[in-house]
């Protein structure tokens, strides 16, 4: 286990009000010293009260996937009265420790700085110039393509495709492997993002946000599904395209950043995901991926109704690291 899942488990425990005493202090004292890990208790923290009443899938559990600047404001009027014990933990050694810095001279500013968000292509990410039908079954071995489990390009009512998830399947093709979701992928190349914004590594955080539009209509199978989920996913690695699909899902192990989000959807909904992950230096491509889970845990194929997805996005995000001034003894 390296040190940034070990540094993230330790936030997650605590927020989870799971720490022992000599774990706090650990953490106490790291957020004090370290800049960068007091950046990300702060979001996390942020995270963790800003969620507090909905559902949120991580994988691994290690990884934060950090609310936008949207969602935030939405729950803003619920936090005032609904946050969690953790939260309160939280935000009290938050605010114990900010004014502590403050008063010691280590932090010049808490405000978070300025962020530009740049697009990144998606290739047929609204599903509009795909040919209506089945997408190619299997893994992605090249960038630009979606494939997967059984899912169809489709026109709804209002005119527009968006793409349906028919029935739960298992990518490799494994006859004894599980069949609990549909899964649909694409490879992003990143090696021209690197290229471009590599050397600002050391004054900026690069972060990539995946979002994407769900919709479920009603189905004579909702009865059947009633913990099915909706996610979307994304993986990155210091790998060629055509490795990750011969090795899946072993390579998942040697990620280098993965950040995901799902929640229960309603007949009737529609929600828009957004999940993000850190741009590691290293990473020279992304898996993005997005699904439907049945909530079973069987290898027979399930069928999924009127489960669909549009408008998948990715946006690069470069923020300025926080300034710190570290006080002379």
């Amino acid at each position: 286990m390296n040190d940034f899942t070990q540094e993230q488990e330790l936030i997650q425990k605590h927020l989870d009000g799971l720490t022992s005493e000599q774990e706090a202090k650990t953490l106490s004292e790291r957020i004090v010293a370290d800049s960068d890990f007091r950046q990300l208790y702060l979001k996390s923290a942020e995270l963790h009260g800003a969620l507090a009443d909905e559902t949120l899938m991580l994988t691994p559990s290690c990884l934060v996937d950090f609310p936008s600047a949207g969602e935030a404001s939405r729950k803003s009027r619920k936090l005032s009265t609904k946050m969690a014990r953790p939260s309160q933990i939280a935000a009290a050694l938050v605010g114990g420790l900010m004014l502590g810095l403050l008063g010691m001279g280590m932090v010049k500013a808490f405000q978070m700085p300025e962020s530009v968000e740049r697009i990144v292509e998606v290739p047929d990410g609204d599903f509009e110039e795909l040919e209506v039908g089945m997408l190619p079954l299997g893994f992605p071995s090249t960038y630009g393509h979606w494939s997967g489990d059984p899912a169809e390009v489709v026109v709804l009512d209002e005119g527009n495709q968006w793409l349906r998830f028919v029935e739960t399947a298992n990518v490799t093709g494994n006859p004894n492997g599980l069949a609990v979701g549909c899964n649909v992928f694409q490879l992003i190349d990143l090696t021209a993002l690197q290229k471009q914004h590599g050397l600002s590594g050391s004054e900026t955080q690069l972060t990539l946000q995946l979002s994407a539009k769900f919709k479920r209509e009603a189905s004579s199978l909702d009865e059947e599904l009633p913990h099915a989920r909706v996610r979307c996913t994304i993986q990155l690695y210091d790998a060629e395209p055509g490795s990750i699909g011969e090795n899946w899902p072993a390579v998942r192990e040697e990620a280098v950043a993965m950040g995901g989000k799902g929640l229960k959807l309603k007949p009737g909904r529609v929600r828009e995901l957004t999940t993000t992950c850190v741009l590691a230096p290293e990473a020279r491509l992304a898996l993005i991926s997005v699904d439907v889970g049945s909530g079973t845990g069987g290898k027979a194929p399930v069928k999924l109704g009127g489960f669909f997805v549009d408008d998948v996005q990715l946006t690069l995000i470069e923020q300025p690291k926080l300034p710190t001034r570290h006080a002379k003894k």
